[in-house]
């Protein structure tokens, strides 16, 4: 997979993650984008390496949560 179609699955996903948290989590716009942004869900997201790209944006989602619940990215 190209470097480009990586980038634009990222921030398809990104988007989503972000809608889910202000819709299902009551946040509002800024605290999601933060909240995503400064997870470790978002770093391992963002490196390409970890395949994490071309998962589901409810998976990636699920994975932001169960680390904002236990504090650390549990896969």
């Amino acid at each position: 997979m190209n470097t480009n179609t990586a980038k634009f699955l990222f921030e398809g996903i990104s988007a989503d993650v972000v809608r889910y948290l202000v819709e299902r989590n009551d946040m509002d716009l800024q605290e999601a984008i933060s909240t995503f942004h400064n997870s470790e869900t978002f770093v391992k997201l963002e490196d390409f390496s970890t395949g994490l790209y071309i998962e589901s944006p409810a998976y990636v989602y699920d994975l932001l949560m169960s680390e904002l619940k236990n504090g650390k990215l549990v896969q």
